[in-house]
């Protein structure tokens, strides 16, 4: 059987791989994608036990082939992090390592039916599951209001013309809808002032950013990823999480110092039940990022940031699991 196509450069990999505790058993990777950095962790880790989630079905198939020759792979399903309690659920079990990388993949990008890229024309889909029944960045460009369209760049895009850009968007589409990338691309590339276009930098970049956001609900999936992990990280087990923006980076930096504190209560609470005992320790001050090698090889991985956490041996819902070891 040939191998589905879909190329991945996985990012920081070396780092990850020593990110993950020794002797661990059971790994999570919530992001298969091409799977390398899964390959890796299993190679290292020769004994451990492999779950797998990606919500990309194109992605998925190509992890589960890559992963064919590991013994050690139990559970490779596609899933979004919002379904990982289903999941969860059914395998019964914590986790010593779990990752998660935030970024796009290459084959994504590259793929012009994908509709994620300025620089191919392709439909303005951006849904990262492509069979899944929910609104497409066209559709959200066609149906929601100025106002929605202008808080939506400036949320998730953090777009300084989102007001002028949304005004065009719905301008246009009195007489045409936007159903391409060029058609988007373009828009926003006469909107945005000459003087304020930056070299290399398509004035596009956040207004993309921002609907693939919206059509993946990305901000309520981190969310989630994290309300999960920190459930379900055995003591001592470890949380790695690659992002490429600071819409990613800031919750999770945020959540791993909401997890450092001494007391997790509620202010409105009268009195400490918690215990005052942190839930661990994030184990960089600063997030590690890509050397001046790893970026010449894939000048992708010039934004990424890496942040790991340590969970402590502290009593919460998910630690009596029991490992199928």
């Amino acid at each position: 059987m040939s191998e589905p196509c879909f190329r991945h450069l996985p990012v920081l990999l070396a780092e990850v791989v020593a990110s993950a505790p020794a002797n661990s058993q059971n790994l999570l990777d919530c992001t298969l994608g091409g799977a390398g950095h899964s390959q890796a962790l299993l190679k290292k880790f020769s004994k451990a036990t492999l779950y797998g989630i990606d919500r990309d079905p194109i992605a998925l198939a190509a992890s589960r082939h890559r992963l064919a020759e590991f013994p050690g792979v139990t559970a490779i399903e596609q899933a979004s992090f919002l379904e990982l309690p289903y999941w969860a659920e059914r395998w019964n079990v914590s986790f010593d390592f779990i990752l998660a990388d935030l970024g796009m993949s290459s084959e994504q990008l590259a793929a012009p039916e994908r509709g994620f890229s300025f620089l191919q024309e392709g439909p303005l889909d951006m849904r990262m599951d492509p069979f899944r029944q929910v609104e497409t960045a066209a559709q959200i460009l066609q149906q929601r209001s100025e106002f929605e369209i202008r808080r939506l760049l400036q949320t998730y895009g953090e777009e300084r013309f989102a007001p002028q850009i949304a005004r065009a968007i719905v301008k246009h589409r009195a007489n045409a809808p936007l159903v391409t990338t060029t058609d988007l691309a373009e828009l926003v590339e006469r909107v945005v002032p000459r003087k304020f276009q930056k070299p290399n930098f398509h004035p596009a970049t956040q207004t993309f950013q921002a609907l693939r956001m919206e059509v993946n609900q990305e901000p309520e999936e981190i969310k989630a990823l994290l309300d999960f992990t920190i459930e379900n990280l055995r003591p001592g087990g470890r949380l790695a999480v690659i992002s490429f923006h600071s819409l990613e980076d800031r919750p999770v930096k945020q959540r791993f110092r909401e997890w450092e504190r001494p007391c997790r209560c509620p202010s409105d609470l009268p009195l400490c039940v918690c215990g005052l005992q942190a839930l661990g320790v994030s184990l960089q001050r600063k997030p590690i990022v890509a050397g001046a090698e790893e970026i010449e090889q894939n000048p992708r991985s010039r934004s990424a940031r890496l942040r790991v956490f340590e969970r402590n041996a502290v009593c919460f819902p998910g630690s009596d699991k029991e490992s199928e070891d």
